[in-house]
């Protein structure tokens, strides 16, 4: 028995319709979305970015690779009373530094600190030519360990947070010591609309990229 063209036809005609009905769907549901945008894209940003409450702690770190804003904002702490100590990583030293005692962000953060007003008795260096989040996390550990802290707070990047606050929930796993995570405003932008700025959406996309690789290590 063969089909007749007529019901092939009729069955073209109704794929094309259906065809059409959800390409208008489609076409409806980008409308939405673009028009809705900043209010999920800021949903989403909110429901990324861990930001702790601040709270009086044993020791702020400051943790390499923004010395122009986190030193500062662990100066602001030391400076509000929240905590009697600031520490900062010995990083390794890059090809280009060969010779020299310390990195030069690490020297820069300790001159941010100076500046800031925070006493060299206030400041302290831990970790030796660290490498990565992983080994500054674990100096912190380790100087929590031999100093009986149980309150360190961490500011950072809002986008490196979540990332961040999974490492030292791993690594802190069964101590006594916490990690209080802070979300420090980046400079030239807000983190809160992230995605007005060249900037903010490349380092979000550079952090998602990050978590993904790390979630399969």
């Amino acid at each position: 028995m063969t089909t007749s063209p007529t019901a092939i036809s009729l069955r073209h005609q109704r794929w094309l319709k259906w065809l059409g009905v959800l390409a208008l769907v489609g076409v409806l549901l980008a409308a939405i979305a673009w028009q809705t945008r900043e209010r999920w894209l800021s949903a989403m940003i909110h429901a990324w970015v861990v930001n702790d409450p601040v709270e009086t702690a044993d020791a702020v770190v400051v943790l390499g690779g923004g010395a122009q804003y986190r030193a500062f904002a662990a100066a602001k702490l030391y400076g509000a009373k929240r905590v009697p100590k600031v520490l900062f990583l010995d990083i390794a030293l890059s090809p280009e530094e060969a010779g020299r005692v310390v990195s030069h962000e690490t020297e820069l953060i300790g001159r941010v600190l100076d500046h800031e007003g925070v006493p060299k008795s206030a400041q302290e260096t831990i970790g030796q030519a660290v490498t990565s989040t992983r080994d500054e996390i674990l100096a912190v550990r380790e100087w929590a360990r031999r100093n009986g802290a149980h309150t360190i707070i961490v500011p950072t990047d809002p986008f490196h947070t979540r990332r961040l606050s999974r490492l030292g929930q791993k690594l802190f796993a069964g101590s006594d010591t916490r990690l209080v995570v802070v979300a420090v405003d980046l400079p030239g932008y807000r983190w809160q609309e992230w995605w007005r700025h060249d900037r903010g959406v490349l380092s979000f996309q550079n952090e998602l990229i990050k978590s993904v690789l790390y979630a399969f290590r």
